[in-house]
């Protein structure tokens, strides 16, 4: 059984499209593995523009940004700005919140399950933001 364990996400407002993956630990080496991941899922000509935080990881010397990738850093505390946070919220609030786990493990399992049950519409719309519809890369 797991002391910890972490749920990766990301997730494209404007289609619904998702990947995520869980892990039983943080650091640059797991958020290479993410990023190669997310990497992998899109199209050739698509670029990539990830919403994160400013976790000591997510500004390694050592993280390996793909070519079809650009940072958004969020201003610091502002996770509320996060669109995928938005999706983590409405996970808790209505599949992990008021019930009782027997494991780590098996809140990790409810979580997985809801993050592949959920629609792209719903995804859509839980991460629709104002700012997030005027983000154009060139």
């Amino acid at each position: 059984m797991r002391e910890f364990g972490y749920l990766f996400g990301a997730a494209n407002p404007q289609t619904g499209e998702r990947v995520g993956m869980s892990f039983s630990t943080v650091d640059t080496e797991i958020l290479n593995i993410f990023l190669r991941m997310i990497s992998s899922h899109v199209a050739e000509n698509v670029h990539v523009i990830i919403v994160l935080d400013n976790a000591g990881y997510h500004g390694s010397k050592a993280l390996q940004i793909p070519e079809n990738m650009t940072f958004l850093k969020l201003p610091p505390y502002s996770p509320q700005l996060n669109p995928v946070e938005r999706v983590w919220s409405y996970i808790r609030s209505h599949y992990l919140g008021n019930r009782i786990f027997e494991s780590v493990d098996h809140i990790l399992e409810v979580g997985c399950e809801t993050w592949n049950y959920l629609s792209e519409s719903l995804i859509q719309s839980i991460c629709s933001t104002s700012w997030v519809k005027g983000v154009h890369v060139p």
